[in-house]
């Protein structure tokens, strides 16, 4: 009965025009007759307790319990090290030596993360237009951390000449240098249903609200990127999504004629559909927001360790995916496996 009325209380509350925070979680209980059975929590600590506790596990899946090869040694202290700058440039130019000693996936992947010979470094200013274009279609309404200014604050000022260009200057000037504001570290994360009535913790998708300039700068970065991905032609045949003029369709009517081509030709064949598990997830200050409001307890990483990931929600997302699988796709098509157009 508790599951049907959050499930009813969030649809009106959406349809309101509200965020319809979750007030409620289900933990999965095994009595003494092994049977397992869902029982639903309304208490505002221990909802949120369970946000947390399972984002933490969540966002450290790189680490444990099976750690990937680049959270594994050599490779963790060879990118993170006193010697992390110079071997990523040595990888970038294909340089870096490779231990023998890694798996051979492992291997694949690292040859073929060096830069393209068509690649070519150019700067991506932010100017004025593009400051007053992100403001102007912004919603006000839309969410974004609320430790920040909020969205009505820029969209009022994109009206002022003077106003736009200082706020301008200042969002570029983490572009130019790299250096990311305390204020940008805090993250705020809100959990939505996968399916409709399901809140278990690990069967919700968390989202993360970021604060609007870095939002702005994450999809300013992630557009340039693109652009010059696809002016250097540098992005492979078979990457369909997150591109311009291209849909992940056409992947599948691709998949499903090889499939009546090996039908009329009689011929044997396998298939595997990999779906990359919580590709955005794997990402600084975490809270989260419940129907019971914002936390006031952050909560990090267990260890020294931050973070992998860049969030569900981040502007930069779709672009920073395309740059891992392309490199993926790249390696099998070396195999002779790959998306012919």
């Amino acid at each position: 009965m508790k599951q049907r009325e959050e499930t009813r209380r969030r649809r009106k509350a959406r349809s309101s025009g509200l965020s319809g925070g979750l007030r409620a979680i289900q933990v999965e209980l095994e009595d003494s007759s092994g049977n397992c059975r869902l029982q639903t929590i309304t208490d505002p600590t221990l909802v949120k307790d369970g946000c947390m506790q399972e984002n933490r596990a969540r966002y450290q899946q790189t680490q444990t319990p099976h750690p990937t090869p680049p959270m594994s040694e050599p490779l963790y202290t060879m990118f993170t090290g006193p010697d992390a700058n110079n071997n990523q440039q040595l990888l970038l130019e294909g340089k870096l030596p490779i231990s023998g000693g890694l798996a051979y996936p492992t291997q694949a992947f690292l040859r073929h993360c060096r830069l393209h010979g068509s690649y070519r470094s150019r700067p991506f200013p932010l100017t004025v237009e593009e400051h007053v274009d992100f403001c102007s279609c912004t919603p006000e309404n839309k969410g974004s951390e609320p430790h920040g200014l909020h969205n009505g604050h820029f969209k009022a000022g994109a009206l002022s000449e003077l106003l736009a260009s200082c706020n301008t200057a200042f969002w570029d000037l983490p572009l130019r240098s790299g250096h990311v504001p305390e204020l940008w570290k805090n993250l705020m994360n809100f959990a939505i249903e996968k399916k409709p009535g399901d809140f278990r913790p690990q069967g919700m998708r968390t989202i993360q609200l970021f604060n609007l300039e870095a939002q702005a700068n994450y999809k300013k970065a992630g557009r340039a990127a693109m652009k010059i991905a696809e002016e250097d032609n540098i992005i492979p045949k078979g990457q369909c999504g997150s591109r311009k003029q291209h849909q992940s369709i056409d992947l599948a009517l691709s998949k499903q004629l090889i499939w009546d081509l090996l039908i009329l030709e009689r011929r044997s064949s396998g298939w595997i559909s990999n779906d990359a598990k919580s590709c955005f997830d794997c990402i600084a200050k975490h809270r989260v927001q419940t129907g019971f409001g914002d936390s006031d307890r952050t909560f990090g990483p267990t260890g020294d360790v931050p973070f992998q990931g860049c969030g569900q929600g981040n502007g930069a997302g779709p672009c920073i995916w395309v740059a891992i699988s392309a490199i993926l796709i790249d390696t099998m098509e070396v195999k002779g496996f790959g998306y012919k157009s």
